[in-house]
């Protein structure tokens, strides 16, 4: 059946062909690339038809990748809520915003920047929901805060046992120690901050502090085959990242050990520049080590953001790993020498 649609060009209908294309758009201040864009292309006159189903489907096609790359998946966002184990209307209130958007962002709408940024908190500061709790329990009925009141003082009494920030990092590379996801070596805390701060001592964009850690252990396990401190990384669209990243610096503002300042710039970009809180400690690394993480920073000492992420994007490792999945260090062997 030929499937037929007006053209603004012929002034009439007419069959027309799906043709895929890519193409970046711009939403919520992120270039959102679409590798194969669905189109419609007039069968009569060649010219571009607008077609409702595949603009929506381009619409959806950006909104998913959007979340999947700089917000949360519907399941992040149901893991939430649920962590609590309070119903909707309950945690509505708490965050002061609709029930029905609750239940919209849980079945896969995505959620509007401000509410996006209560998700993303709780994600990483679970207790925040007992400010939430103070500052908005006058919105809930006396049945509902009696609920609420049981459900966080179980989730409380739970958390008791929390882990620490340092165990958390630690639990997020302890299935990869000592295999090639990990540079064959146990995963150094200590080395991971102290690296860290040696890159931030002046402040850094965090794209391109990841990008500086990245190629510290890489350039280091080609020569020395280990790494310097046994992160797993993983591929990201702007190059290659710790795995859990974000998770990662809340935890180390939260020890006081970095200063994170956003902001947005004029170009509607959102800045994150690192800043380490506390003095390197040179100590803990042996001279190799330190001459790597000497020659990664002079290297790169000019490049911006953008500079390294496109400078990334060329190294084998992070060209044949799959989206978000670990890339081997066996690439390592591959990687670009400094000269």
């Amino acid at each position: 059946m030929n499937r037929m649609n007006y053209c603004e060009s012929c002034r009439a209908e007419h069959t027309y062909t799906i043709k895929k294309e890519p193409q970046v758009f711009r939403f919520r201040g992120q270039d959102i690339e679409l590798p194969e864009r669905r189109i419609a292309i007039c069968n009569n006159c060649g010219s571009r038809i607008d077609v409702e189903e595949l603009e929506n489907e381009t619409m959806a096609n950006v909104a998913r990748i959007y979340a999947e790359n700089y917000g949360m998946t519907s399941l992040e966002i149901q893991n939430v809520r649920k962590q609590y184990k309070l119903g909707v209307r309950p945690f509505a209130k708490l965050l002061n915003i609709g029930p029905a958007s609750v239940t919209r962002y849980e079945s896969g709408s995505l959620p509007q920047a401000s509410h996006l940024e209560l998700y993303k908190r709780l994600q990483q500061h679970p207790h925040v929901i007992l400010e939430f709790f103070n500052r908005n329990k006058g919105s809930l009925s006396s049945r509902e805060l009696k609920m609420v009141e049981t459900a966080l003082d179980a989730w409380t009494n739970a958390e008791d046992s929390f882990q620490t920030d340092d165990q958390i990092i630690e639990s997020i590379f302890k299935p990869y120690k000592v295999t090639d996801l990990a540079g064959y070596s146990d995963f150094s805390l200590e080395k991971f901050i102290n690296m860290i701060l040696y890159f931030t001592t002046n402040g850094v964009l965090k794209t391109k502090l990841m990008k500086l850690l990245w190629y510290s252990d890489f350039l280091y396990f080609k020569r020395q085959t280990v790494s310097i401190t046994g992160t797993t990384y993983v591929k990201y669209p702007y190059g290659p990242v710790p795995k859990n990243h974000d998770l990662i610096l809340a935890h180390l503002q939260h020890m006081n050990v970095i200063e994170v300042d956003e902001h947005t710039n004029d170009e509607g970009w959102t800045m994150m520049m690192v800043k380490a809180s506390e003095p390197f400690d040179s100590t803990i690394f042996t001279e190799d080590e330190l001459e790597t993480m000497r020659e990664i920073e002079t290297h790169f000492r000019n490049y911006g953001s953008r500079k390294i992420s496109e400078y990334a994007h060329n190294e084998i490792g992070w060209l044949e790993t799959e989206e978000k999945q670990p890339i081997s260090y066996k690439y390592a062997e591959e990687l670009r020498e400094f000269h």
